[in-house]
């Protein structure tokens, strides 16, 4: 599991930490906490569709922690802050991705598979039709479809305004997507 999630996260990690610390080894060595604590305490992690804002979770604490430790001339509440600021667009368009695999996977099968793997997993459509044994016409029209059927559940189960350019979620918590806003 731990190797999975080296191979799946560390560069995004390296690179978010980076940015924060401004010194590509001081990152390295803080990653290499953050996978420390993320052995000790992977156990407690109960749902693991929130891994990837939990790991961010630990980023944040860990660059904190070490602003900390070299007393820097500068406030830590400026430090949280911006550690907050720059995570909640990645954390809130994970939430919305789990949000949307989840009202997919609720549409008839018909059409639920075809829009997982156009919309989510970025198949091409002659792909789709090739592997469902359809024509390209009918994978065409079942994600239309799919589209429709996907929207009015959103609609019916989420607020999303876009905001500068950033999705701002709400969930009726209905649905069983559990998107927080």
């Amino acid at each position: 599991m731990i190797e999975i999630i080296w191979q799946e996260f560390h560069r995004k990690l390296l690179n978010f930490i980076t940015t924060k610390v401004n010194d590509r080894s001081i990152a390295e060595d803080i990653l290499q906490e953050v996978f420390v604590q993320v052995i000790k305490n992977i156990d407690t992690l109960e749902d693991h569709t929130k891994l990837q804002p939990w790991l961010y979770q630990i980023c944040r604490n860990k660059i904190i922690d070490y602003y900390r430790s070299r007393k820097l001339p500068f406030e830590y509440t400026d430090v949280a802050e911006t550690l907050i600021t720059d995570i909640e667009p990645e954390q809130q368009a994970f939430e919305l991705h789990v949000c949307i695999r989840v009202l997919i996977s609720d549409l008839p099968t018909s059409v639920s598979s075809i829009l997982l793997a156009s919309e989510l997993d970025a198949i091409k459509q002659k792909e789709i039709a090739e592997h469902e044994g359809l024509s390209l016409s009918a994978v065409k029209s079942r994600l239309r479809r799919g589209r429709v059927l996907l929207k009015k559940k959103l609609l019916a189960c989420c607020r999303i305004e876009f905001i500068d350019g950033r999705a701002d979620t709400q969930c009726k918590s209905e649905c069983g997507c559990q998107v927080v806003g």
